[in-house]
């Protein structure tokens, strides 16, 4: 069977992105949306308040973010931000943000009088010389350090991004030093994901050799701090002692389908050895392509458990950027609560549960390791399905084994179990976002 990870979806099941519009006063040098700048619509109001509204009646996310090209560009935003507090639907709603408008203090609290009680900062370089060269856009630094001071003054949470690069990669840990006086939940690095510059033609991928020591010493020196850090798209076990910081979650995004038909996939020769194959994407393909495997420098952490193709994806929890809730990523009680009971009826035990916007799989163990997986899809009437129950088509994969009488217990057992709790209070979708040509502006006619 082909391996899945290179069908790698980001997604963090409980948080929600809204994409309001793409368009930017920033240039950056590394922007993935380039060619779709001023191209793709952002969602329209309806949508979004359906949107909402759907997550009003289900509770299914408990943050909301808005983001764009730069968001706080566009006009509508306080529409946005007002319907989702009013909805008393998300217990927190972030922005993403270049920062640079935030340099007005009036502006700055009027985002946080409007609702907004965490802000996700760029923040590419330490200093005006790598900033604004990798922005096009002279005073852009200026202008993002002084909305990270009036936001430090506003009492909200406060996070910082940064893309790695050649261009930023060789002044990485100074970029600490310049935002220690803030009091950040978080900072977080990005490695680039060349989405239309495929072939590293603007040679903006830095190699591991060269990020991985100054990434080290940029985490060691904001942990010094006290600051959470999360890693994105290096692999696990080149960050060594720093391995933890390693998240390659994304919430659920409300965009244009085809934004993410040209997401880079991600592959490493050692997934079946390692035991961080559940976790770590490896290496995406553009960088295989230029630099190789890194076959000789990817350390494999030999695996405690039997490793199994990752069919369903990653088993994501919610994004806390303060460390306040500690679920873990199979500890969405609600879920749970549709098979309660199963595992002990049938004497066998729910190993994992994994859980994304598409789908909810129970996989059930027997002692003789005999297994099945009950898999949860959105209800429809065009799929085939075992059973249906008020939201969901129930299926049953993957079974192995020899105890088969004890492995249609576990199905029978599990399909009553939804079907009897099931109150339509729980959903599964399998849009990605918008399709079709509303998701698209019109070019401008000629003449």
């Amino acid at each position: 069977m082909q391996s899945q990870k290179g069908r790698f979806e980001p997604t963090r099941f409980e948080d929600l992105t809204v994409t309001i519009d793409f368009r930017c006063h920033s240039a950056c040098r590394f922007c993935i949306v380039q060619e779709g700048m001023n191209y793709f619509k952002g969602v329209p109001f309806e949508r979004f308040k359906q949107a909402v509204d759907d997550n009003t009646s289900a509770p299914r996310y408990k943050r909301v973010t808005f983001t764009g090209g730069e968001v706080t560009l566009d006009k509508s935003l306080f529409d946005f931000v007002a319907y989702a507090r009013e909805s008393g639907g998300f217990d927190h709603i972030r922005l993403q943000t270049a920062g640079r408008l935030l340099a007005d203090m009036d502006f700055a609290r009027r985002l946080v009088d409007a609702g907004i009680d965490e802000f996700f900062v760029s923040l590419h370089g330490p200093d005006a010389q790598t900033q604004d060269y990798i922005s096009q856009r002279k005073g852009s630094f200026d202008e993002a350090m002084q909305g990270l001071n009036n936001l430090a003054k506003l009492d909200v949470c406060i996070m910082t991004n940064t893309v790695l690069t050649t261009m930023n990669v060789d002044v990485l840990p100074q970029l600490v030093d310049t935002v220690g006086h803030l009091p950040l939940a978080r900072m977080e690095f990005w490695y680039y994901l060349p989405m239309e510059d495929y072939a590293d033609n603007l040679g903006l991928l830095p190699t591991m050799k060269q990020l991985i020591p100054q990434l080290k010493e940029t985490i060691r020196r904001a942990k010094a701090k006290d600051f959470g850090v999360v890693v994105k798209y290096v692999p696990q076990c080149l960050l060594g002692e720093h391995g933890d910081t390693i998240d390659n979650a994304q919430p659920d995004v409300v965009i244009v389908e085809d934004f993410y038909e040209v997401y880079p996939e991600f592959a490493c020769l050692y997934e079946a050895k390692c035991e961080h194959s559940e976790s770590c994407l490896g290496l995406h393909n553009p960088y295989i392509e230029k630099f190789g495997w890194e076959e000789d420098w990817i350390t494999p952490i030999p695996r405690t458990t039997p490793w199994r193709e990752p069919e369903y994806g990653k088993a994501i929890p919610t994004d806390n950027p303060t460390g306040d809730d500690q679920e873990a990523a199979t500890g969405h009680p609600a879920w749970r609560a549709l098979v309660d009971g199963v595992a002990e009826k049938t004497e066998t035990q729910l190993e994992t549960m994994l859980l994304d916007r598409r789908n909810c799989v129970y996989r059930y163990v027997c002692s003789d390791g005999s297994s099945v997986d009950i898999v949860l899809t959105a209800r429809t009437s065009e799929r085939r399905a075992l059973a249906r129950s008020h939201s969901f088509n129930i299926h049953y994969r993957n079974v192995s084994g020899d105890s088969k009488d004890k492995l249609q217990a576990i199905i029978r057992a599990a399909v009553e179990s939804v079907t009897r709790r099931d109150n339509g209070a729980l959903m599964l979708d399998e849009r990605k976002g918008l399709v079709g040509p509303d998701a698209f502006r019109r070019p401008k006619q000629l003449g």
